[in-house]
C-alpha cells in the first residue's frame, strides 16, 4: 500500500476530526471518489478536486504520493 495526502476545506474537515490535512493509505488504482467515500464524504457535496494542483474528477485513479485538495460547494448570501 502507498499513501496520499488529503487537504480538506471548510465543512469537510468534520469528517476527519477537524484536521485540515490527513494522510491515507490507498491501493494503487483506487479512485479519488473511492477514497472520499472511505473518508465519509458524500460525492454529491464535493465541488472541486485537485490532484497535484490539477483539476480532476472523482473517477481519477491514484497511484500514491499524490496531494489532493477537496473543496465543497460554498454558498454566499
Amino acid at each position: 500500500m502507498t499513501t496520499v495526502q488529503v487537504n480538506l476545506y471548510a465543512s469537510f474537515r468534520q469528517h476527519v476530526g477537524g484536521q485540515p490535512t490527513v494522510e491515507r493509505s490507498i491501493e494503487p488504482g483506487q479512485t479519488v471518489g473511492q477514497l472520499l467515500g472511505d473518508l465519509g464524504i458524500p460525492l454529491e457535496t464535493v465541488r472541486i478536486i485537485f490532484c497535484n494542483h490539477r483539476l480532476v474528477e472523482p473517477t481519477h485513479p491514484l497511484a500514491g504520493g499524490e496531494t489532493l485538495g477537496v473543496f465543497p460547494a460554498i454558498g454566499g448570501g
